[in-house]
């Protein structure tokens, strides 16, 4: 018996962070029919600062405006993926693309996390995903980790 795990981080409706990546998942079950994947997903995924410049955007890609990347996590099929959560913004709008928790309060954690379970209910998406949470940049501050323990 072999059992795989593979994460991926950054899945959202964003054109360069999107859900391409699902046909090489798709590939890998060929092979591997018991891989788990773990989906990460920002919940309002919004990169500001030019790292590249071509990923940058004017506004957040919240996905409960995006029904047709909903659609695509509700189809996946619940042997192989599981979905976590990996951030509001993922990044401080206007400062970095990354480090959304690892300076935040217990107050700035405590609204991000309500912020992204109020997307994932919009979304209609709440039940898909799992109480994991990933960090981005996997940095998270003491207060955070207290916040989380709410959820």
């Amino acid at each position: 018996m072999y059992r795989v795990n593979i994460s991926i981080d950054d899945v959202s409706p964003h054109p360069l962070s999107s859900t391409k990546v699902l046909q090489q998942c798709f590939d890998l079950i060929k092979v591997f029919p018991k891989i788990k994947f773990t989906l990460f997903v920002p919940l309002a995924y919004w990169r500001t600062m030019p790292s590249p410049p071509s990923s940058m955007s004017q506004t957040a890609y919240q996905i409960d405006l995006h029904p047709e990347f909903c659609n695509e996590l509700r189809a996946l099929p619940k042997e192989n993926f599981e979905i976590g959560y990996h951030g509001l913004f993922h990044g401080l709008p206007g400062q970095s693309n990354n480090d959304e928790f690892k300076d935040a309060s217990y107050e700035r954690a405590k609204f991000l996390f309500d912020r992204m379970n109020d997307i994932a209910i919009s979304a209609g998406v709440r039940d898909l995903f799992k109480p994991i949470f990933r960090p981005p940049a996997w940095k998270m501050s003491p207060e955070s980790f207290v916040a989380s323990k709410e959820y």
